[in-house]
């Protein structure tokens, strides 16, 4: 690692606490804290074929009691893509025919096409499509880096952002949009704009699209495809809205090859956002820090914002308004000090560490890293609780970090950063989601390596995605921290943020993360906070009650139908009298931020 600079005033500026904290923590208990978002609108898809599917489909539901059957479809065929990079991949007539297809007429059997606004897909689900015409723009574990040239004929997707508009590409659609290229996300670049506020007709407004893929020239520009009426550079009289997509994230995480433990990964991203979005836990504004390391080894192409017209900061909520803005000329602008101003209202300045506060966030210190040559790590955060949202350059940083750097870039070789409960992440790296797979090498850093470090939520790609179709982190991190409302907690869930920064929907991104999870501003959890080991019920406290959890499921293994993570305290899969020992051997230790939810399956 480069040595960095030591002159930095990176210490967070003083502010009162005004009474926060009080009204905080009488705002009311988790359940009622699932934001504009419900359990209610969600659609979950489970691959049937996939033991870690269903058990992380099943496990998602403890979180969420309220979803319903109806709510859940099944799917069969597919590969269990839990096994191998190679079955993460399906073909296109795989995915319509096994995927696309049975959750459209899942959703118009049950009624459910317009009350449903997001997809969660889970862990053993196929979730990268190969393209029909560059047969290497997929492959297992990787990805061919092919030409910009040739980008009006990429079809490869991942499967999240195609089920993102789910109907429109209907084949049976009187009007299908083309799925050669990527689309413009009607979705991206609303600030503070929650999807129940953008009125939801999809199957009547699909047949009223104009597709155009407009003619752009220079290096900055790249084709996409755009609906309405074609002007220059940009469209207008739009039909097609944020009310007609689907928001759609994955839960999955690291794991090895055949051994089919993406489940333990999911469970703590899933505890760490409960925690996140509780009054007992949360995240505390005056500790937590947002970091924007705008560090790149190389000049790349700014963002152009699609969505947005040349000179606007952000778009405005339409209430009932089914169509997005006009657009003649759009706005390019350089995403990361741009997010700064988002969050902060100043830009920052060059070359050096420049901190300031979002005083939307309750006073969350934010940091804009502009030194040279520089690799941050926890010792740059001392005197801060841990980090909430980190934008960087990754291996494409200008200190020459390694692949794996989020997990061994930090002091020591160990974690790049300590988390905060509900931390994002995103990363400049074209190739950090094409495996789930830890045990597989590549060149970049990969998305789930945030997650094994303590994050909880994550975008990447999983193909090469072309520069301009990069997260907008301004929107993301603004969208996700800001509580302009006042009531002490984030206007809009994980779902909703992640889909306001995606310039492109039928494409490469991933959202991996529970779609609810809701930022609380609280005490703040335990930073680096780990699951307390043997705490089988998530009481706090470890019992003679948790080793009688263990003994009741001792025998069993994963697949069985009986097996329980919970109690599988070494995670390896099968439940046995050593896993009671490490459980008795903690017998008394205590938990500070667990708040007695059951969520243990058996």
């Amino acid at each position: 690692m480069n040595s960095r600079a030591t002159n930095r005033n990176i210490r967070r500026p003083q502010i009162g606490f005004c009474g926060l904290l009080a009204c905080l923590l009488c705002i009311g208990l988790v359940d009622g804290l699932y934001g504009q978002l419900q359990p209610a609108d969600l659609l979950l898809v489970v691959n049937q074929d996939s033991p870690t599917s269903v058990y992380v489909a099943n496990l998602y539901r403890r979180y969420y009691p309220a979803i319903t059957d109806d709510q859940i479809v099944h799917l069969y065929g597919l590969p269990d893509a839990s096994l191998s990079p190679a079955e993460e991949i399906i073909d296109r007539e795989t995915f319509e025919q096994q995927i696309a297809a049975p959750i459209r007429q899942h959703l118009l059997n049950k009624g459910r096409v317009n009350s449903t606004k997001a997809i969660v897909t889970t862990a053993g689900m196929p979730y990268r499509i190969e393209d029909t015409s560059y047969p290497n723009v997929i492959v297992p574990g990787g990805c061919t880096v092919y030409p910009s040239s040739s980008i009006t004929y990429v079809n490869a997707a991942s499967v999240e952002s195609e089920l993102a508009v789910l109907f429109q590409i209907d084949p049976d659609s009187p009007n299908p949009a083309p799925l050669n290229n990527r689309w413009v996300n009607p979705y991206q670049g609303y600030r503070n704009c929650s999807i129940d506020q953008f009125e939801r007709d999809i199957l009547s407004n699909r047949e009223n699209m104009t597709w155009f893929r407009p003619l752009v020239t220079g290096v900055t520009y790249k084709s996409a495809v755009m609906e309405g009426s074609y002007n220059g550079y940009g469209v207008e009289n739009r039909h097609f809205s944020a009310g007609d997509i689907y928001l759609t994230c994955r839960l999955d995480g690291p794991k090895q090859q055949e051994r089919n433990n993406a489940v333990f990964a999911v469970r703590d991203m899933l505890e760490r956002s409960r925690r996140a979005a509780s009054p007992e836990a949360g995240i505390n504004p005056l500790q937590a820090v947002a970091v924007i390391d705008n560090v790149p080894s190389s000049s790349l192409d700014y963002n152009r914002i699609v969505n947005l017209e040349t000179g606007t900061l952000y778009n405005e909520c339409s209430p009932g308004g089914p169509s997005a803005p006009d657009i003649t000329f759009p706005e390019i602008r350089s995403d990361y000090p741009s997010a700064y101003f988002q969050m902060t209202g100043v830009y920052p300045d060059e070359d050096t560490a420049t901190v300031g506060l979002m005083s939307a966030g309750h006073g969350l210190t934010v940091i804009h890293n502009d030194y040279p040559n520089d690799q941050w790590d926890q010792s740059d955060l001392a005197g801060y609780q841990a980090l909430v949202a980190l934008a960087t350059y990754g291996s494409h940083d200008d200190a020459g970090s390694s692949s794996d750097y989020l997990v061994a870039g930090g002091p020591g070789g160990g974690p790049l950063f300590c988390m905060t409960y509900g931390a994002v992440f995103t990363a400049i790296e074209s190739f950090n989601a094409v495996t789930f797979f830890s045990d597989v090498p590549g060149g970049q850093g990969k998305i789930t390596d945030f997650l094994a470090i303590g994050g909880s939520g994550a975008i990447g790609h999983a193909f090469e995605p072309i520069s301009d179709a990069i997260v907008d982190n301004e929107f993301l991190m603004y969208n996700l921290l800001a509580d302009e409302d006042g009531d002490g907690r984030g206007d809009l869930t994980f779902a909703e943020a992640a889909f306001t920064a995606l310039p492109y929907l039928s494409w490469s991104e991933v959202v991996l993360g529970d779609p609810l999870m809701r930022i609380m501003y609280s005490v703040g959890g335990v930073a680096c906070a780990k699951p307390l080991t043997g705490d089988v019920d998530l009481d706090g406290v470890v019992t003679n009650y948790d080793l009688y959890l263990i003994t009741r499921v001792t025998g069993s293994s994963f697949g069985d139908g009986i097996y329980d993570d919970a109690a599988d305290i070494n995670r390896d899969g099968d439940i046995t009298s050593y896993d009671i020992w490490l459980a008795a051997d903690n017998i008394g230790g205590t938990d500070p931020n667990a708040f007695g939810v059951e969520a243990s399956g058996s």
